[in-house]
């Protein structure tokens, strides 16, 4: 396999592991390459943390949402963006 090749496999068990909820292409895939290019450089990382169960990984989603849109919001708000 390629490194490409690697890291579509490596996505595609981070999205099964996440209960095949759509919307998380992209982080998995960012996951996915920080994993396979760590194991090519030869070098121990940590896997990402695995919820319980895909009601818990959405929860957790959607609480990291809030908190971003918080945090766009505040920051929007100092900046005077009202």
């Amino acid at each position: 396999m390629n490194l490409h090749d690697d890291i579509a496999a490596v996505a595609y068990e981070l999205y099964e592991a996440r209960g095949r909820i759509p919307g998380w292409d992209l982080d998995d895939w960012l996951d996915a390459e920080r994993i396979v290019l760590a194991k090519h450089a030869g070098q121990e990382i940590e896997e990402p943390e695995e919820e319980d169960g895909p009601e818990e990984t959405a929860a957790a989603a959607g609480e990291q949402a809030k908190r971003a849109e918080r945090t766009e919001a505040e920051e929007n708000q100092e900046a005077g963006f009202d």
